[in-house]
Parts: C-alpha cells; sequence; structure tokens
C-alpha cells in the first residue's frame, strides 16, 4: 500500500467516523477545548471559576457516551423518523444540563464517584445496546472493540511521542521557545479528538457478523499461555493462605480483601474473554469450568475479612462498594456454574445496573454509610448520656481513649465525605473547633503513617517588582543553587542541600544560619488564606537577621511535604526565591 493510498484511507475513515458519530465527536471536542482553555489559563481565573470550566468539561465528557448509545440505538431501529430522532437527542442534551445543573454542583466525593459510577454504567449500555436480543458472538464483538482500543491507545502515544520530539528538537536547537502547556494541549488533542475519531471510524456497523477466524491471535497467545497460567498460580497462593488460616484458626487479615476482590474480578473478565475460545480448546474449556468453582470460597474469605471491618467500624462508601461489587463478582461466577447456554452481555449489562443503583436511591452506597456512620455515633454518645431533647449535652463522665478516637474518626468521615449537617445530633453550626467544648476533649489531626501533610505555592506569574532599596546584595536561589557565593570581607552564603539550611560564614566561623523548612511555615500560616490572585509581593516576604546583617526573603514557589517532621526530615522541592543581604550594620 502507497502513502497515497494511506491518506485516501485515512480520509475516508475520518469522513465515515463523522458522519456516523457527528454528536459524539462534536462533544469529545468541545471537552478537550474546554480542558485545553482551562489548563493554559488556570492563572487567570479564581479557583472558582476554574471550578466551573471543570464541571463543564465533565458534563460535556459524559455526553460523549451518551450520544453514542443514542446513535447505536437509531441503527438499530432503521424505521425511526427523523422527527422522533431530533426529539431523543433534544431530551439527551436536558438530560446533560441537568446533570451539570443538579448533580454537578461542586466537585466532592460524592459528584465524583456518582459521575464515575454514570459514566462507567454508559460506556458498557453502549456495548451492550447493539446486541440486545441478539445471542450469538457478543464476545467477539467486545473483543474487536477492546483490540482497536489498544491499537487506538499505541497509535496515540506513538503520535504524541513523535510531535513531543519534533518541538522539543525546533526548541532546543533553533530556539524557539516552547511552553510546557503545549506538551500538554498536544496530549489533550490527541486523547480528546484525534484518538474517539480513529476508533469510532473502526466500530462495527450493526449488520456486521463475527466468527471465531476474527478472534484476535496475539490476544488469543496473551490470555491463553500468559495470563490463565499467572492466574492459575495466583489462585493457588490464595488457597494456601485460605489453608493457613483455617488450619491456624486465625482470621482473615484486612488486606485479603482486596487481593481476593480485583483477583476475582479480573478472573470474572477473564471468563468473559476467553468464552469463545472453549471450542477450540480444551485447556479454555477445563479452565472456564473450574475456575468460577474456586472463585466460591475466596469470595467467603474476603466477605468474612470485610465483615469483621464493617462491624467494627460500620459501612463507609468504600466498604459498601467493596460489599457490592463481591455481590457481583459471586452472582456471575454463580451463573457461569450452574447455567449451561450463557449469554454473556448479562455481565456488563448487570454491571451498569448494580453501578447506577450504587450511587442513586435511599439504598445507595452515601445513604447506607451515613446511616452506618450515624447508628455507630449514637451507640457511643448513648453510652455515656449525652442525648437530651434531640442533641447534645457534654457528658459527665470521662469518654475513653477508645472511644474518642471513635468519634474523632465519624466526625473526619462527615468532614470529607459529607457535612457535618448528616451528622444526627450535633448543633446545626458545629465545626471541628467546638469538638472539646461538646465531647470534654480536642479534635486532634491525624496523618497517617504513611501518608505526609503537603503544601505548595508558586507565584511565578506574580509580575510585581521586588525593591533592593537599602540592601546591597541580591541573590536568586533555587534548587539548582550548589555553589558557595561570595561577598565583603571573606563572607560568604551557601544552601545547604540536606537540610535546605541557609548559612552565612565568615573565615569558616557561622554567623547566620536558619532552617528554610521553618521559615517556609511561618510563610506559609501567614498566607494559607489568601486567595493566590491577591497575593501581593509584601506577604511573600521574610525578614530576618541579626547584630551583623539583615535579610530579606522574597518567595517564588516551594513545596513541602512531611511537614509534621523534624526540619532534616522535612521533603522541600521545587524551591524558589530572592534573598537581598543588608551589611551596613
Amino acid at each position: 500500500m502507497n502513502f497515497t493510498n494511506i491518506i485516501k484511507k485515512g480520509a475516508y475513515r475520518l469522513h465515515f467516523s463523522l458522519k456516523r458519530f457527528p454528536y459524539a465527536i462534536t462533544f469529545s471536542t468541545l471537552t478537550t477545548i474546554i480542558l485545553i482553555y482551562l489548563i493554559n489559563m488556570e492563572s487567570y481565573y479564581k479557583p472558582e471559576t476554574l471550578e466551573i470550566f471543570a464541571r463543564l468539561a465533565m458534563a460535556s465528557a459524559l455526553a460523549f457516551p451518551l450520544f453514542l448509545i443514542i446513535k447505536v440505538f437509531f441503527e438499530r431501529k432503521n424505521n425511526i423518523k427523523i422527527i422522533y430522532k431530533g426529539i431523543t437527542r433534544i431530551i439527551g442534551l436536558i438530560i446533560i444540563i441537568s446533570y451539570y445543573i443538579f448533580l454537578l454542583k461542586e466537585t466532592n466525593m460524592v459528584t465524583m464517584t456518582r459521575y464515575i459510577a454514570v459514566s462507567l454504567s454508559l460506556y458498557l449500555i453502549f456495548l451492550v445496546v447493539p446486541y440486545i436480543y441478539k445471542k450469538n458472538n457478543f464476545e467477539l464483538y467486545v473483543v474487536k472493540i477492546f483490540s482497536r482500543l489498544l491499537i487506538t491507545g499505541i497509535y496515540s502515544v506513538v503520535l504524541m511521542a513523535g510531535i513531543s520530539a519534533i518541538i522539543f528538537t525546533i526548541n532546543e536547537l533553533l530556539n524557539v521557545p516552547v511552553s510546557e502547556m503545549f506538551y500538554m494541549s498536544t496530549a489533550l488533542t490527541i486523547g480528546g479528538i484525534f484518538a474517539p475519531i480513529y476508533l469510532l471510524a473502526n466500530i462495527f456497523k450493526q449488520n456486521e457478523s463475527f466468527n471465531l477466524k476474527d478472534y484476535p491471535s496475539i490476544f488469543e497467545i496473551l490470555l491463553l499461555y500468559i495470563i490463565m497460567p499467572l492466574i492459575t498460580v495466583y489462585s493457588s497462593i490464595l488457597y494456601i493462605y485460605f489453608i493457613k488460616i483455617v488450619i491456624i484458626q486465625q482470621l482473615p487479615e484486612g488486606l485479603v480483601t482486596h487481593l481476593v476482590l480485583w483477583y476475582v474480578s479480573f478472573s470474572i473478565v477473564l471468563l468473559f474473554f476467553i468464552s469463545p475460545l472453549k471450542t477450540k480448546n480444551k485447556w479454555v474449556k477445563t479452565f472456564s469450568k473450574w475456575l468460577p468453582i474456586a472463585l466460591i470460597p475466596l469470595l467467603l474469605m474476603m466477605f468474612l475479612a470485610i465483615g469483621i471491618r464493617i462491624n467494627t467500624y460500620g459501612f463507609t462508601e468504600n466498604r459498601y462498594l467493596v460489599v457490592l461489587l463481591g455481590l457481583w463478582n459471586m452472582g456471575i461466577a454463580f451463573y457461569y456454574i450452574f447455567t449451561e447456554k450463557k449469554n454473556n452481555i448479562i455481565l456488563p449489562l448487570s454491571l451498569a445496573i448494580i453501578a447506577l443503583l450504587a450511587v442513586f436511591g435511599p439504598w445507595s452506597t452515601y445513604s447506607v454509610s451515613i446511616y452506618s456512620q450515624n447508628n455507630r455515633f449514637e451507640n457511643i454518645i448513648n453510652k455515656y448520656d449525652m442525648v437530651k431533647n434531640n442533641t447534645i449535652v457534654k457528658s459527665k463522665k470521662q469518654i475513653t481513649v477508645d472511644d474518642q478516637e471513635e468519634i474523632q474518626a465519624i466526625l473526619k468521615y462527615f468532614e470529607n465525605n459529607h457535612q457535618f449537617e448528616d451528622l444526627k445530633y450535633l448543633p446545626d453550626d458545629f465545626q471541628t473547633s467546638n469538638t472539646e467544648q461538646l465531647f470534654g476533649f480536642s479534635y486532634q489531626e491525624k496523618i497517617n503513617q504513611n501518608q505526609s501533610q503537603k503544601f505548595s505555592y508558586n507565584f511565578n506569574n506574580n509580575k510585581q517588582a521586588i525593591s533592593i532599596q537599602n540592601y546591597d546584595y541580591l541573590f536568586h536561589i533555587s534548587d539548582q543553587f550548589r555553589q558557595v557565593r561570595e561577598l565583603e570581607g571573606n563572607l560568604t552564603v551557601k544552601m545547604n542541600d540536606s537540610d535546605k539550611e541557609i548559612k552565612i560564614a565568615q573565615n569558616d566561623k557561622i554567623l547566620y544560619h536558619r532552617s528554610l523548612f521553618l521559615i517556609l511555615l511561618e510563610v506559609h500560616q501567614k498566607i494559607k488564606d489568601i486567595p493566590t490572585e491577591n497575593l501581593r509581593t509584601e506577604d511573600l516576604v521574610f525578614i530576618d537577621g541579626n547584630e551583623n546583617f539583615k535579610l530579606k526573603y522574597v518567595f517564588n514557589s516551594f513545596y513541602i511535604e512531611n511537614i509534621e517532621a523534624i526540619p532534616e526530615k522535612a521533603n522541600i522541592r521545587n524551591l524558589d526565591y530572592y534573598l537581598l543581604i543588608d551589611l551596613s550594620n
């Protein structure tokens, strides 16, 4: 195939994709444009405005799978009148606008998890719609789409790498300035415009049929000779652990919940993909027969482990979803065990329904978790007779340390995931600062041992001038600053990389040293409540010194994590500031 034919074929696919899915591609393109505008104009808008753009992009991205579903549904019904198609599209647009207005009011845990669940459901329904009422080769249809998706991903990565290499070369060799945001904008353009158009150009039509010869050989080799043996070994390891805890009569560890859940979920997906191969491979037939049976005891062990945590700490969104996904896995496993004539369309269809049920209604993960944590909270405060006239009164008895930690964990859960209004008996204006007044102990901000607290600032877009009046020297210091700077009278200034200390010495005698960790903490405390766009140069200044000289720090950017550590253990990065020194003293 010569280059001209390749261009013609590409142009035909582009035209075919745009003609077949114009509305879906319009929304994917709109999403990309909003995101590109958002990342390039981030420094010019307030956080509230940026959040509006982000929510608009989310709503537009949700319209992409919705209008794909509408299109493939129309293709199933050839006799639908144009006016009904138009009405359906208008209803689809109203659904997206309503979702933005009522379900994307802000970005928090509830809106984000619900958005993910709805998006997942829409994409699963898109897979299902063309094959409703069809009984054969649904798995082959999904395999072909999945393989097309992988090819599209590879092409997109190669295209992005090639364009990035060209731009980098132009920047380095020809000194043409290129913003870092250009690379991200290019990646978004490829992922949000090129990839959907290329992928949709290869989506199969309603009347296309598939047979076993269409199964990709590379995919078959990957599943049969790599993934299936790995699953067998992993199953053996889990069973060895299962036998061990039975023998020693020990409860399963919490980690087993996640190990089993994702292993079982992956196994169910594997069974779906290899099901067409059972007719030509005895190993696949045997594997498909016994794997669902092997999953049941492991799922029971998982339910025991998560049940212990729910009994102790109640339901949260994560635990609810673990239980729900575990039940779905068990239901599908039983379906594979007891059903002779299987229709694998039930897998994506049931998962889509369950995902929607999990985030809407009184049975949703949010409602159940709030109810569970309220019961947990009520049980604790009732132990200390703290409820009078449907409100909390301070306990006359000392609350034990364990119960204090329980109460704090519940308060933290509602603070992070919901709002205090959802917790019964609390005053309407409750804040964590009222904890001691209400419960008799202060609210502690606990930091997970494996998770360090952090903060970052970047003021490089601040265009205000720096006054150097009354100062003798000005140094620009950043992470790249390594060498010693000499001043008058054998004075030297140096930043120590190990502890980020500024040291000023004369004839090897230290006259001044100060940890930047402590300085940055003071700056952080001063400016943490000021919006970035309202910061002035004097807000970013720290004055210091002694009887020998005066120092002025003017910060541009810094990032700190592990801020509760001692200075030597804190991690400081992206450090950039000006140091002014006055030697007149």
